[in-house]
């Protein structure tokens, strides 16, 4: 043979190959692209449609737009524009993917101005040989007058993130902006060090989800002509685990400090606070035939409120069988006054579960048990806020003086009362410096501190203001109007008739 074609051979052969390579990529990109979209498409929760605008696939670099529109409102969309290298780089892998998300009206004209018509946000992904996938993303800081009040200055730190993507459908995100504040004119306010974490995977259908994600705020300020919050360490959490034929479901949100204002008014503060809540021993079958269920309707154009309904009431009928599980983990938080705190748990029996419609089997099916732990200061001072309103319009109609020291007292007067009432018909247990209410359902009957509640609750009589009329006395303290002899509702207090004298 030839030398120059036993050369040249091999060449064309690998130099066809070589063309060939930027073809095959792209069109597996493609079709990637298309199945996804295909598959968003069909979601029934999500709250978007989701559509392919266009796809331009070239040998060396392609171009594709994906639009996401509000279902509720369609005037209302985003584009995300996608612009594919398709030529294979040894040091980063098979394609290099830039996208870029295009807003449209009022939202791309505002990005428009503070960005000065660069990206607000660009997403820089590299799929390697292996699979895997690292995206950046980027929005690029700027400090700007308000574009709607101008002695406002806006201010914004950027963004930066990392999504890893393996080849296991493993994901991974990292995101932090620094900060976001709007100082000057009429209001004042902003964020600083914003981060979200989450990682997620999946074996099979969408049921087998699992993972968890974490939002969290170092701080949260507003302030006002009229009024003021602050809010610091908050978070928010939430995760999906998957044991067998169940998954779990858990919430979490939690703010370290806090305080509000309004003009005229003293601080509220608080700190500490804390909502943890978990759905255990959830059906993946009685999700997944949901899912399915909702994607088909929408298929076959049958979105009728009925058909909704119907798969609802399916989809609490398969979780009810599968002996689902509540707790409220934590609920709490601690004021100047004192704390409260909470926990309970309630549990579904769905064995042998065949008519899912209200009625004695189905409470009777229901267990529940939590209690509620509070610093008697701090119901003390909540009554006393709460009665304090009824108190000095009761005062003004019986013609007696409000000064501070009578609607101090007279407050007092009347929580302890109410305080009284609640701990002698058994709502209230007093535990040390707490109140403690413990509650209890089985076999369909709700028991308070160990008492039937119908037995706890027919026997409550309210604390009251007094019945008789206070008198116009010529000391200008009025402390006759303070005697609380009896114990009526403050409706039925009315204003006093003429006095004979």
């Amino acid at each position: 043979m030839n030398k120059a074609v036993f050369i040249a051979v091999p060449v064309v052969v690998l130099g066809a190959a070589a063309a060939a390579i930027p073809w095959y990529a792209g069109n597996q990109y493609e079709r990637a692209v298309r199945a996804e979209v295909s598959e968003m498409s069909r979601l029934p929760q999500l709250p978007l449609n989701v559509t392919l605008v266009r796809y331009s696939r070239g040998w060396l670099s392609s171009e594709a737009v994906v639009r996401f529109t509000l279902k509720a409102q369609p005037n209302l969309f985003l584009d995300l524009r996608q612009q594919v290298s398709q030529w294979p780089d040894p040091n980063a892998g098979w394609l290099r993917v830039r996208s870029l998300p295009e807003w449209s009206g009022p939202v791309k004209a505002a990005f428009d101005y503070y960005f000065d018509g660069k990206p607000a946000l660009s997403f820089d992904s590299v799929i390697g040989f292996d699979g895997r996938a690292k995206t950046t993303l980027t929005s690029p800081a700027f400090k700007k007058p308000s574009q709607y009040d101008p002695a406002a200055m806006v201010s914004w730190g950027g963004l930066q993130g990392t999504l890893l993507e393996g080849a296991d459908r493993q994901w991974t995100i990292h995101a932090a902006a620094p900060h976001l504040q709007v100082e000057g004119g009429e209001a004042a306010g902003g964020m600083k060090a914003l981060t979200f974490d989450t990682k997620w995977g999946a074996d099979a259908a969408t049921a087998d989800w699992q993972g968890e994600a974490k939002l969290a705020l170092a701080e949260l300020h507003f302030s006002g002509a009229h009024e003021r919050l602050e809010l610091k360490d908050m978070s928010w959490a939430t995760f999906q685990r998957s044991s067998g034929e169940n998954v779990s479901l858990g919430y979490a949100l939690r703010v370290g400090q806090g305080s509000s204002a309004k003009a005229g008014e003293t601080t509220d503060s608080f700190s500490n606070a804390v909502l943890e809540l978990e759905f255990d021993q959830i059906s993946k079958k009685a999700l997944t035939k949901y899912i399915e269920g909702m994607r088909s309707a929408q298929q076959v154009g049958s979105t009728q409120d009925h058909l909704a309904a119907d798969k609802m009431l399916d989809l609490f009928a398969e979780l009810l069988r599968g002996s689902p599980v509540v707790r409220l983990k934590q609920l709490g938080v601690e004021t100047p006054s004192g704390a409260v705190s909470a926990q309970a748990t309630i549990t579904f029996d769905g064995s042998n579960l065949t008519d899912v419609h209200l009625s004695p089997d189905l409470l009777g099916r229901l267990q529940g048990k939590g209690h509620v732990d509070i610093a008697s200061s701090l119901l003390r001072s909540q009554l006393q806020r709460k009665t304090r309103p009824q108190v000095e319009v009761a005062l003004q109609q019986q013609g007696a003086q409000r000064n501070e020291e009578n609607v101090r007292a007279l407050s007092e007067k009347l929580t302890e009362a109410q305080l009284k009432s609640l701990t002698d018909n058994g709502i209230l247990r007093l535990n040390g410096t707490n109140f403690t209410l413990e509650a209890e359902l089985a076999g369909g009957q709700v028991l308070l501190n160990g008492q039937p509640a119908s037995q706890v609750f027919g026997e409550l009589i309210g604390p009251a203001l007094p019945r008789e009329q206070p008198t116009r006395a010529s000391r200008p303290d009025h402390r006759a109007a303070l005697e609380v002899p009896g114990a009526l509702s403050l409706a039925q207090v009315r204003p006093p008739a003429p006095a004979v004298r």
